[in-house]
């Protein structure tokens, strides 16, 4: 082959080959993992002491407007006529067809319930910036809920951080060793209570 036409045709392959990736030095966009993952499905998760419920009776003769109220400390919530029902601990899938099956046929031949996480909780105590009550909106850990709370004050005992669940056990966190070791950031969940210490 002449010479001249050696050019070209090692450009005109270049061309191509770089087309496809192959002598190119450009990395591809790294990949955001993906969040569907961490997602709660809130009809199935159960129900948790302080969570505020929604709860709708229709089919019936004389329905009601959905009634909506905190579930209280002994786990319970208030239903006409049937009065306490035990919520906490039942995903609201459950809850409904549990008072589905104590209105009928008891109460009513038949009926339908529908039962609605309204708005969920948990509490940040002690010394943060803004203790109180803080709105659940999904997966978060001892260091986001603190976060969200404001941050620690400068007099907070950040070695030893109570989470107090709503059955009673309670966990005690190393907040230090957790801001280097994420595995010791455990999860809060609707109902739980933070209580951070004054150190002395």
């Amino acid at each position: 082959m002449p010479r001249y036409l050696c050019v070209p045709c090692w450009l005109t392959l270049s061309v191509i080959l770089a087309g496809c990736g192959i002598f190119s030095t450009t990395k591809p966009p790294p990949t955001r993992p993906s969040a569907a993952g961490s997602a709660i499905d809130f009809r199935e998760d159960p129900l948790r002491i302080g969570d505020r419920v929604s709860v709708e009776l229709s089919g019936i003769a004389d329905p009601s407007p959905p009634k909506e109220q905190d579930i209280k400390e002994d786990g319970t919530i208030n239903l006409p006529y049937i009065h306490s029902v035990v919520a906490a601990g039942k995903s609201p899938s459950k809850l409904e067809k549990e008072i589905e099956s104590l209105y009928v046929p008891a109460w009513y031949p038949r009926i339908t319930v529908t039962v609605t996480p309204v708005a969920r909780y948990f509490f940040v105590m002690g010394q943060v910036t803004m203790p109180g009550r803080i709105l659940y909106t999904g997966p978060i850990t001892v260091l986001g809920a603190i976060g969200a709370a404001g941050d620690f004050t400068p007099f907070a005992k950040k070695g030893a951080v109570e989470v107090i669940h709503p059955n009673g056990s309670i966990e005690t966190i190393n907040c230090r060793k957790a801001i280097r070791d994420p595995k010791l950031d455990v999860s809060i969940h609707p109902g739980d209570k933070i209580q951070v210490g004054r150190r002395f």
